[in-house]
């Protein structure tokens, strides 16, 4: 990539300090977390419908190899 003369060069860090720090757990009270994860099923079961209607849709439009 080439940077106009007028703006610095992103300085290189070493890999060490480009990763994401891990996560630390949120404390959720046990009640709580029942509800939690049936909004995240019920979002992923949502993703996976999306994603079978899109592939229908494609195998219709594109004759597979």
């Amino acid at each position: 990539m080439v940077y106009p003369p007028n703006l610095p060069k992103i300085p290189k860090r070493p890999e060490e300090e480009r990763r994401w720090p891990s996560p630390t757990p949120y404390p959720i009270p046990s009640e709580e977390l029942g509800k939690l994860l049936k909004q995240i099923l019920d979002r992923l079961d949502a993703i996976e419908k999306r994603l079978d209607n899109i592939e229908k849709i494609l195998a219709q439009t594109k004759p597979s190899l």
